[in-house]
């Protein structure tokens, strides 16, 4: 008897254990590129809230979905488009789709360009300049910059057609290898663009690497606000706790520590 009690309550003990390494399992999250900065903080700060880490994965929003619309499994999904999370619980790939965070479009540029917001879509329909990119499709930076171009063609005609023809599609294609260097940064070091258009986020880590370059906030009336989604898999508590404290105060803090708004 004393034998099978003592087993009983070894087994007991062994429960909480268990829950415990349950809990701090890593949650498995996909998000996009230009949330990486971002992510690791609230990475960071979600480990000393609820004891449990994260293992990310940041790529193309675009190519990020399709791995799970193909079978890869995870717990949350940041995207930078909320197009991607809707179509995913739609299938219910993810149990909910929420917006939570937004982001515009910048152009980062050499100093010798003269880029101004009076003359940028001139500027940057020159034959000389090098505009580079992201790629639309697979990357949702790509897309919005397209709608750029078509709210250019507005105000210019013809104005989307020599855009498309001279973009340099640099990034977007593939997510950087880990500790590679942004595509944003290497393509001026390399002299590759004379501007790139990009997120405001990313805009401000590419001048923070190269402080000599210079960044225009693409006016509201051609800018295309991007709207980012995230949702958890269906069963994922942990994501839908993780997703909860993204969508929180001090979730959202940190995101707007990083440029979102």
């Amino acid at each position: 008897m004393k034998k099978i009690a003592l087993a009983a309550f070894g087994f007991a003990c062994a429960l909480p254990a268990a829950a415990q390494q349950t809990q701090e399992a890593p949650i498995t999250l996909l998000a996009a590129g230009s949330l990486r900065d971002a992510m690791r903080e609230l990475g960071e700060a979600w480990r000393k809230d609820a004891g449990g880490g994260i293992a990310a994965t940041y790529g193309p929003s675009g190519k990020l979905r399709q791995e799970i619309e193909g079978g890869r499994k995870v717990d949350v999904f940041a995207s930078a488009s909320v197009e991607h999370t809707e179509a995913l619980a739609a299938q219910k790939l993810l149990a909910r789709s929420l917006t939570f965070a937004y982001n515009d479009l910048c152009v980062v540029s050499t100093p010798a360009l003269g880029l101004s917001e009076a003359t940028l879509v001139e500027t940057l329909l020159r034959p000389s300049v090098r505009l580079a990119t992201s790629t639309p499709v697979s990357d949702p930076m790509g897309d919005y910059t397209w709608q750029f171009f078509r709210n250019a063609d507005k105000a210019q005609p013809g104005a989307f057609a020599r855009f498309e023809a001279k973009a340099l599609k640099l990034s977007g294609a593939s997510a950087p290898a880990p500790g590679e260097k942004l595509p944003y940064v290497t393509a001026f070091e390399e002299n590759k663009a004379d501007a790139y258009i990009m997120y405001c986020t990313n805009a401000a880590g590419t001048l923070h690497a190269l402080p000599q370059l210079k960044v225009l906030r693409i006016p509201d009336h051609l800018n295309v606000r991007s709207a980012y989604g995230i949702g958890a898999a269906p069963g994922s508590r942990a994501g839908e706790r993780f997703v909860d404290f993204v969508m929180g105060p001090a979730g959202q803090a940190i995101l707007r520590r990083h440029g979102f708004n």
